[in-house]
């Protein structure tokens, strides 16, 4: 929810201080990383654009690293990835050149977190390694939290539930010890992805529709309504939302939370097996399939498997299989386990439609490799899904 008291402060001060003043950098980026929901993309551009140029004239390298860390999330859209990576490579140094301890965590924070989306693992985790290194040696209760919250969001997309929910729990605990007035709206979506792997992610619907109702600015809380819904195969449920949502031209706020919204919107429709809702939502979304859903908070996967999965509701069996290969080598090569099964689970049910010559076969090893890594991992949707799929080839 946009904090209206706050912003209006923040433009008053704008208008009150000079157009070159040092301060107006560092005013613009507030405003800006302010205005991440609720608002249109062109205007953060916008802010951002004058906030960066403006620290740059400045000279003030400290100043930099400060504007370029907060307009990071409000520009976290699938279209301006590259020059997130650009900025985000850029402050890091800055900071780490400056020997600035806080700096470097803010910027090493987001420095992974725009590496994620480009699918650089290592460069993740490298820049995870100096933001818990920094954290403990600081030991400031924010610091504290977003590391916490952050790795909690690694071991999400390595699909190691149990780090994931301890991780996620803990960092609940320091954010609310701390005061920190976002502890419970980070928490509640790792819940809801610890649920998701675990396959309980469908009990949480009323809650999950309790918080899309009260959060009026994050319209993509409803397409994790839908998510729920299609993943406890309520499709009746999953259709409904996304017939509301087809009312809105599938369209949602271009937002840091615009790509997770749209994945769960897509495995609505890819559930419900309905191309009416998978055409529109696979235009949107094939673009990006070289970008990994990952957010502060969630990772869902490789966008090539969603879109693999919304071809192949369309019949498109040659994109569907070139999509999922994508997404099979990716998850293999970071080990992401979770989102390997699911794509396993997902080309095998491609392939027994698609019923071509070598395709069953091909079907009943990618199924036996989900359910094994299923039943090892307690990811349970994925293991009962792969062996109703099997019974059904026998």
């Amino acid at each position: 929810v946009v904090d209206a008291e706050r912003v209006a402060v923040l433009e008053l001060a704008l208008a009150a201080i000079g157009d070159h003043d040092g301060h107006r950098a560092q005013l613009l980026s507030s405003l800006c990383k302010e205005l991440a929901f609720g608002s249109s993309l062109d205007h953060r551009r916008a802010l951002a654009d004058e906030a960066v140029a403006l620290a740059r004239a400045s000279g003030d390298d400290a100043t930099l690293v400060r504007v370029l860390v907060h307009v990071a999330v409000p520009l976290l859209v699938p279209e301006l990835v590259d020059q997130s990576v650009v900025r985000s490579v850029e402050s890091l140094a800055i900071a780490e050149r400056l020997g600035d301890p806080q700096l470097t965590f803010w910027a090493a924070t987001i420095r992974a977190l725009v590496a994620a989306l480009t699918r650089e693992v290592d460069e993740v985790d490298r820049c995870l390694a100096i933001t818990d290194g920094l954290a403990g040696q600081l030991n400031q209760p924010t610091l504290s939290w977003v590391n916490a919250f952050s790795t909690a969001t690694r071991a999400l997309m390595a699909g190691d539930v149990a780090s994931a929910d301890l991780l996620a729990a803990e960092a609940l605990r320091i954010g609310t010890e701390g005061g920190e007035l976002d502890a419970a709206s980070v928490f509640a979506p790792q819940f809801m992805s610890v649920s998701f792997q675990r396959g309980t992610v469908g009990d949480l619907a009323p809650l999950i529709e309790q918080s899309a109702n009260s959060l009026a600015g994050i319209p993509s809380f409803f397409g994790a309504l839908a998510f729920a819904h299609a993943e406890a195969d309520r499709t009746d449920e999953a259709r409904t939302c996304l017939e509301s949502f087809a009312a809105t031209g599938f369209q949602l706020p271009r937002d840091a939370m615009w790509i997770t919204g749209m994945i769960c919107y897509a495995e609505a429709a890819i559930e419900c097996r309905d191309p009416q809702f998978a055409a529109p939502l696979v235009e949107q979304l094939a673009p990006w399939v070289d970008q990994l859903s990952y957010s502060v908070a969630t990772s869902e996967g490789p966008i090539s498997h969603f879109v693999a999965g919304l071809a192949t509701v369309l019949g498109d069996y040659a994109m569907a299989e070139a999509r999922y290969a994508e997404s099979a080598e990716f998850c293999e090569r970071i080990g992401a386990e979770f989102f390997a099964a699911r794509t396993d689970l997902s080309w095998a049910r491609m392939l027994i439609e698609r019923s071509g010559p070598g395709d069953g076969a091909r079907a009943e090893a990618l199924l036996e490799r989900a359910r094994s890594r299923a039943t090892a991992n307690g990811y349970a949707t994925v293991e009962r899904r792969a062996v109703a799929a099997l019974s059904a080839l026998d």
